[in-house]
């Protein structure tokens, strides 16, 4: 008796590698005793009945329509050694790991700049020093700061000035031996006068000098009025520093860079794939692979779109650094713990066919130890021994927790339906997504076991 062909087909398209999946060492042999096996499981099958008896079977199964799903004898299931699985309910939380840096947080980084056009006579603090909110940091020398304090001290003179008349003119304009026009020009000249000189004092305070430095103003002579002290305006730690002493610099030149260390930023990306698993205030475990340090932090914002470019979402979070330990620019991984979602099920990768882009299982039919039904699912998340299902949704049957599925032999039910599929004249796939609406071109099928 012959071997029927679609199971030497399979053991061939194996052997060839027609079939896209990987033979790795000891396959082939494998593959040898896989054929023996089948060849000697058929002889049987043929001793056992009458020939007359086989061929009328085969006949009669040729004229029912074919309900897409396969009858597997017992003798086929020993020679492929085929076993079946349990589905479970997700009931263990996924990992998801990413990758990020550390920065600083740019909320709390002051850049130090000049208002004016100054010389730098002196750096006070170099790179690396702590800096406490009103520390010195650069001594300047301008010829517009001595212009703002000889304005502040002419306003102040001024005003002084238009006070005194005023209050000599004001006892006779309540007893009406003053004119009352001239009373209101007076009032009015100390008004003015007392503006500017708050104009011309509010200018000393935007520049950075103290009430104290602005009250000595008036005493200081031309090369003193050039002179301030310029302080730090937060605390931290000096990070940058781009000033040389002795040169100059407008307003427009950063001289200096501070930023509080405690506490850092840590900035990742998640993928396309995984962005809707991450959120807000969702619980991290940062870990510095190179310090042996790891920490609890939570996600403080997600991108609402996805970068055209990468394909990904950027992610912040903020850790505690109280010793200053951690720099800014650290390599860190990401750990983030995605809870089950009801309807997910969890089956061994091995028992995945992937074909062409598109993912399926062998579904033994309820109450048939020998029928199986080739059902498409979405995977959620997959790693090296596990395969999680995606939960049942429109389009999308899904996976019930007890269903039994087909394991090992997987691959050979996958080459059995596809002959099966061609003996009938159907097409070779019946994806789970219509690629065609989406403009993807026909390719050949190719299969695979992830």
């Amino acid at each position: 008796m012959k071997i029927p062909w679609k199971f030497l087909v399979a053991v061939v398209i194996i052997a060839g590698g027609a079939t896209g999946a990987t033979l790795k060492k000891g396959t082939w042999g494998q593959i040898v005793g896989l054929w023996r096996r089948l060849s000697q499981a058929t002889a049987h099958a043929a001793e056992s009945a009458p020939d007359k008896t086989w061929l009328e079977e085969k006949a009669k199964q040729a004229k029912t329509p074919w309900d897409r799903t396969l009858t597997i004898e017992a003798d086929q299931v020993k020679a492929i050694g085929l076993q079946t699985v349990s589905v479970e309910l997700q009931a263990k939380p996924t990992t998801l790991r990413l990758y990020g840096t550390t920065d600083y947080d740019p909320a709390f980084v002051t850049s130090v700049r000049t208002l004016f056009d100054s010389r730098v006579d002196r750096v006070v603090l170099d790179l690396g020093a702590h800096v406490k909110k009103g520390d010195p940091l650069l001594e300047l020398f301008s010829n517009e700061l001595a212009e703002a304090k000889s304005n502040y001290e002419m306003a102040t003179s001024q005003w002084m000035r238009d006070k005194e008349v005023y209050d000599y003119k004001k006892p006779l304009a309540e007893s009406n031996t003053l004119p009352r026009k001239e009373a209101i020009e007076v009032k009015n000249d100390e008004a003015q006068s007392r503006l500017k000189m708050k104009l011309a004092k509010d200018k000393l305070l935007v520049y950075g000098l103290t009430e104290e430095e602005i009250a000595k103003a008036k005493s200081e002579d031309g090369v003193q009025k050039a002179r301030m002290i310029l302080r730090a305006r937060a605390a931290g730690v000096v990070v940058k520093r781009n000033v040389v002493q002795g040169n100059y610099y407008d307003s427009k030149d950063e001289l200096m860079v501070i930023a509080p260390l405690d506490h850092l930023w840590v900035r990742g990306t998640v993928s396309e794939l995984d962005a809707e698993k991450v959120e807000v205030d969702q619980k991290l475990e940062i870990i510095f692979p190179f310090s042996d340090r790891t920490m609890e932090a939570t996600v403080d914002y997600i991108d609402k779109a996805i970068d055209p470019e990468t394909r990904s979402a950027k992610f912040r979070a903020t850790i505690p650094n109280p010793e200053g330990r951690f720099k800014a620019g650290m390599f860190v991984k990401v750990v983030a713990q995605i809870a089950p979602r009801p309807g997910r099920t969890v089956i061994p990768r091995s028992a995945m066919v992937s074909v062409d882009r598109s993912d399926y299982v062998f579904v033994k039919k309820p109450g048939k130890t020998d029928r199986f039904e080739r059902r498409p699912i979405f995977v959620a998340k997959e790693s090296n021994d596990v395969v999680i299902v995606a939960e049942p949704s429109e389009g999308h049957r899904g996976l019930m927790a007890g269903e039994e599925i087909a394991t090992t032999g997987s691959l050979i039910l996958e080459q059995m339906y596809e002959d099966r599929l061609t003996v009938e004249g159907e097409p070779s796939r019946d994806r789970p997504i219509d690629d065609e609406a989406f403009g993807k071109p026909e390719r050949p099928v190719s299969i695979s076991v992830k």
